[in-house]
């Protein structure tokens, strides 16, 4: 799901993998869970993992099919849809679901509310914690750094320049698959979307190689920098490629996704982006109630 942490750490990387935290929290809480149930049973109580695995379906089911009915218009056909490497999930229906699905069936099965009940609390709490670790070991969020890149022409371009409209900030590379296969959407994003700047960052390449690839995939993008020391993987902590940086006009950074985006994930992160701005801007201005 595309969520709002501190930059750093938003992904675990796993060598040449980079997993997103949501869906590894996910899956600890999952086992842990399952092991707590297996316990309970092996002490002669009934099994609780069957239940344990339909809500956690019932509540993935709910989680994506919320996030799409929210974004409908963004989905193309039933295959993008279901194609849930975008992490386009909403959470809390998820929980809620779940949660009153687990209490329908501890009311109809008093033989599983032992072990239900505490299997699934021992689950949440410990991905809780891992999270809250995860959370608080981030750094603060780091402004839009005082550097300059380059363009493909050579031109320097100073980043602090680029304040003023909320940014969207594209660290990518011609190697990385899902750097190609997003690429197309945020072009068209960048030529489209009024009131934001979409810039694509190339990382650690040179511009002949960057620009070879462009006409290749016959992408013009309205602004394309290098930036070849990868100060900004290193500045915002990124674990991997692609990662989008969502950037509110006064530099401060409002959300990054780690991974490909659809456009439903764009989307929403666009709209999250615009409405922080504004909260921004509102707190500036004299009298504002915000």
């Amino acid at each position: 799901m595309f969520v709002q942490p501190e930059i750093t750490m938003q992904a675990l990387p796993l060598g040449p993998l980079v997993l997103p935290w949501g869906p590894v929290l996910v899956l600890v809480g999952y086992v842990v869970a399952a092991l707590v149930a297996w316990l309970e049973r092996r002490d002669g109580r009934a099994d609780a993992e069957p239940a344990l695995f339909a809500l956690l379906l019932l509540a993935l089911l709910t989680a994506r099919a919320v996030f799409v009915a929210r974004h409908w218009a963004a989905y193309r056909g039933v295959l993008a849809m279901l194609d849930i490497r975008d992490l386009g999930f909403a959470p809390w229906p998820g929980a809620i679901v779940a949660l009153l699905g687990g209490a329908l069936w501890l009311w109809r099965r008093p033989a599983l509310r032992r072990p239900l009940a505490l299997s699934a609390a021992s689950g949440l709490v410990i991905a809780g914690l891992i999270g809250a670790i995860v959370s608080i070991a981030q750094p603060l969020r780091t402004p839009l750094p005082e550097v300059t890149l380059r363009t493909l022409d050579g031109a320097a371009q100073p980043l602090a320049a680029l304040r003023g409209t909320p940014l969207v900030l594209n660290l990518w590379a011609t190697w990385c698959p899902p750097c190609e296969r997003e690429l197309p959407l945020l072009v068209n994003a960048a030529r489209s979307e009024r009131g934001v700047r979409i810039v694509l960052v190339d990382q650690g390449q040179d511009t002949v190689t960057v620009r070879d690839y462009l006409r290749a995939h016959r992408l013009d993008p309205p602004m394309v920098l290098l930036d070849g020391d990868e100060v900004l993987l290193r500045a915002y902590h990124s674990p991997g490629l692609p990662t989008t940086l969502f950037i509110a006009a006064d530099g401060r950074l409002v959300s990054a996704h780690v991974g490909e985006l659809s456009r439903a994930t764009l989307a929403q992160a666009l709209t999250q982006l615009r409405a922080a701005s504004m909260r921004a801007a509102s707190a500036h201005i004299p009298g504002s109630a915000f």
